[in-house]
């Protein structure tokens, strides 16, 4: 036969409160309640745990013994309560999260450390890398930032995730000043134009890479000469050399301060870009996973 918690923690009761009756009032149960709980736990146990007194009880050895094993159970319970109220009270937790390399390097690490002021006692754990290891961690993570176009999310979105736009930026080509373009800026570049250029490129997880290929795809045109170096980092020392014209996001640009020139790309309308949040559906979501969502949607 089972044991059942509620069944050790009325005996725990009942033997602290020296009666069936005294349990019974702390219990807020009836006498034949609690009389019919104590009778199968006796059974369950196989022996005699209490013998009747006058209108009390006295243990015996057998529930000597048990008592303090229910004690025990009481001072866990007690913790896991403690633990739950301070798991929803934002005084302990984990929040896990999996981010592209670009998304992570300019737009993630300022609204973290704004979580960290307001929520100092939640654990961040921040795995960034490529587009592909990043959608491998789908599901076994808390949130997924990731940028760029995808074929088919469905294909790798667990069914209790929800993949959503987080944010647009814009991608511009980025230029040394003696390049052929420089000075343009806001005039932008068409694509037929942009591609007699030598390209650096990303490597091909890229967001921004993938964006780019697939705006050039769109119009039929393809890029002819070109160097592929690995991080944002190489993008910016390829340009600078002069291997060719690279792409960065706008944003990224902005906060990065290189000393390098912007280039609007298809204008007029220019080449916009999507990055992505997947998220657990409400029903799978930490209170820790809650208050950074809620402090992402008032950003």
């Amino acid at each position: 036969m089972s044991i059942h918690a509620e069944h050790l923690l009325t005996f725990l009761h009942v033997a602290e409160q020296g009666g069936v009756a005294a349990g019974a009032r702390l219990l807020h149960r009836s006498q034949p309640a609690v009389s019919e709980r104590l009778r199968q736990l006796t059974e369950a146990v196989g022996e005699p745990l209490y013998q009747r007194v006058g209108r009390g009880i006295r243990l015996t050895p057998a529930g000597e013994a048990l008592l303090v094993e229910a004690r025990g159970l009481r001072a866990a319970l007690d913790h896991v309560e403690e633990w739950i109220r301070r798991r929803r009270t934002l005084q302990d937790g984990c929040l896990r999260i999996v981010s592209s390399n670009n998304v992570a390097s300019y737009f993630l690490h300022e609204r973290l450390a704004a979580f960290r002021r307001c929520c100092p006692d939640i654990r961040l754990v921040l795995k960034t890398g490529a587009l592909d290891w990043a959608i491998q961690a789908a599901g076994t993570w808390d949130l997924l930032f990731l940028d760029g176009v995808f074929a088919d999310p469905q294909s790798w979105l667990p069914g209790f995730c929800t993949l959503e736009p987080w944010m647009e930026d814009e991608i511009v080509a980025l230029l040394p000043d003696d390049h052929p373009l420089a000075g343009r800026g806001d005039e932008g570049v068409g694509w037929d134009e942009l591609v007699a250029y030598p390209i650096v490129w990303r490597e091909p997880e890229s967001g921004v890479r993938r964006a780019v290929e697939h705006a050039l795809a769109a119009v039929g045109l393809s890029v002819q000469f070109s160097v592929e170096v690995t991080g944002v980092e190489a993008v910016r020392e390829a340009v600078s050399a002069g291997l060719g014209v690279g792409f960065a996001s706008a944003t990224a640009l902005r906060r990065a301060q290189w000393p390098l020139q912007p280039l609007r790309l298809n204008p007029p309308q220019g080449l916009y870009w999507t990055l992505y949040l997947a998220a657990p559906k409400p029903d799978y979501r930490s209170a820790a996973l809650n208050a950074f969502l809620d402090m992402l949607q008032t950003d």
